[in-house]
């Protein structure tokens, strides 16, 4: 029986940590050459990054969340339990978007496919779809934050 309720107190604790997470930090991106800001959540824990925008109804429209990672590699990002459609924007170390990916459709099925960047990414940029196309985004802009 204790071995039931210890199982239990870590299920529900670990459930909180995920649906809660701490609060994120937020902050500015800036793209120079557009002259135009969003305000960004910032995913930068483990618990944040795996919780991204999953279960938002809505975004802003000059928002977005960042997705901070340790390293410099390829990313994998999939749509389960995200319920708006978004623009992808992968960011290199030095700050100089290297891919995009626009209109990632949410995943409504039980089983849903990821997109792996083709190239490194240190950051990721979630934003509402069609940000990318409405602000002329391209590939080499430059990123302040």
């Amino acid at each position: 029986m204790q071995i039931i309720f210890i199982f239990l107190t870590l299920i529900l604790l670990a459930a909180a940590v995920f649906f809660l997470g701490g609060k994120t930090k937020k902050s500015l991106v800036e793209f120079p050459s557009h002259n135009l800001k969003i305000e960004v959540e910032l995913a930068q824990t483990l618990v944040q990054q795996a919780k991204g925008l999953m279960y938002r109804e809505s975004l802003a429209e000059n928002a977005g969340m960042l997705f901070i990672f340790s390293g410099e590699n390829k990313k994998t990002f999939w749509m389960k339990n995200t319920k708006i459609p978004l623009d992808l924007i992968f960011i290199s170390a030095d700050k100089k978007i290297v891919e995009i990916k626009e209109n990632f459709e949410p995943c409504r099925e039980a089983s849903c496919p990821a997109y792996q960047s083709q190239a490194a990414a240190k950051y990721v940029l979630e934003v509402n779809a069609g940000f990318v196309q409405k602000n002329d985004i391209q590939i080499n802009d430059a990123l302040n934050f």
